[in-house]
């Protein structure tokens, strides 16, 4: 089930009386619906990934909740896991629930939990874990977002903001806590005092959300690249130039030593040295691993590089920075399609064909909420 169009999604603060009484009346199955890996696929082969119906519903252990998953989304991490080595180590044994971001309801507590309470509206990342190589099964990637049902550690799980919908909360933990770590990894004083920078991707899942972080953080100059389809929702979202990448590359519009910060969540081969061009001395590149990218071998003197690694998944205060953001209005969500759960292949090949904006949402289910939702077409 698709989306018509392109939706910025926002929610209106109106309560609706009686809807947490209505939802916790609904007793929790023992089975429930889910999407499953059954081994590790190869390139546009979704073939190992089915829906199942009658998946056991998890039990949340000491310290870990089970949430009544609402919704969730696809993240590119998602397909290149399914292809990847960990999968075979992740399936190994039984099939696996696959899914980073969730957004839901606190449906059971497990002992020793105090801070969350059944019935609570919450969104978390589901990627606490190893990926890559040999494992110890304590260690294994966490997952099962895809699912009616998912268990969480409590102490990972953040309150979602009111002013997003449970569709528009669950297209946001791992992007926006990765943008948010690695602009800390930058260094918050530098960020303070710098007003310059490009994102090389603005219409990716992480662009859409830094372009946003960037513009809350006070940067006056933020330039990015996309096709000329998406510049307005771009510029919207805090972009002040946007170039057509298919006309040329981002560093020929750029004059050199004028930038403050060159993010890279694209990760192309060899964008840290056509970035040192335009960067100034005490200005800094970071990009997202991936892709080939590296560091540059022929630094400019006085650049910082930082190869961000991977995204801390645990880091519930930046889900709570994130939730503030969203109630002052200065982080939304960029939904380009919606899926329903059954669907999900479909929107696993969406997102491998990159031609897109933003995310693409996965309905779960129909959870009444604090709130009522509405979009924002453009």
């Amino acid at each position: 089930m698709r989306a018509a169009a392109v939706a910025i999604v926002a929610v209106a603060a109106a309560a609706i009386s009686g809807a947490s009484a209505s939802n916790a009346a609904i007793a929790t199955p023992t089975t429930m619906k889910a999407v499953v890996a059954t081994g590790r696929g190869s390139d546009g082969d979704f073939s190992k990934i089915k829906v199942v119906v009658n998946h056991p519903v998890p039990q949340p252990g000491p310290g870990q909740v089970l949430i009544r998953v609402a919704a969730s989304s696809v993240n590119p991490i998602d397909w290149k896991l399914y292809v990847g080595e960990e999968m075979t180590n992740l399936t190994s044994k039984h099939p696996k629930v696959l899914g980073f971001d969730v957004s839901g309801k606190i449906e059971a507590l497990g002992k020793g939990c105090k801070r969350l309470q059944v019935g609570d509206e919450v969104w978390a990342d589901l990627g606490i874990g190893k990926i890559g190589g040999e494992m110890d099964p304590s260690d294994a990637l966490q997952l099962g977002a895809w699912a009616e049902f998912a268990v969480a550690e409590e102490s990972q799980v953040g309150l979602k903001p009111k002013k997003l919908s449970f569709d528009a909360a669950a297209t946001l933990p791992l992007v926006g806590l990765t943008d948010l770590q690695a602009f800390k990894k930058v260094g918050l004083s530098k960020m303070k005092n710098y007003s310059t920078a490009v994102v090389t991707s603005g219409a990716g899942g992480t662009g859409v959300v830094a372009l946003q972080l960037l513009k809350a953080f006070g940067f006056e100059r933020i330039v990015t690249a996309s096709s000329p389809s998406h510049y307005q929702v771009l510029k919207n979202l805090g972009a002040t130039y946007v170039v057509d990448y298919h006309k040329g590359s981002i560093w020929a519009y750029l004059d050199k030593d004028t930038m403050d910060l060159v993010y890279d969540n694209y990760g192309a081969p060899g964008t840290a040295d056509l970035a040192m061009k335009v960067l100034r001395s005490g200005g800094t590149f970071i990009f997202l691993p991936g892709k080939g990218e590296t560091i540059s071998k022929q630094p400019k003197a006085g650049v910082q590089q930082i190869n961000f690694g991977l995204c801390d998944s645990s880091d519930r205060k930046g889900l709570d920075a994130l939730a503030k953001l969203a109630q002052a209005d200065s982080l939304k969500a960029v939904v380009e399609q919606s899926f329903v759960l059954e669907d999900i292949v479909s929107a696993l090949k969406l997102s491998l064909s990159g031609h897109m904006i933003g995310k693409i949402g996965i309905k779960v289910a129909n959870l009444s909420s604090s709130d009522d939702e509405f979009s924002l077409v453009v």
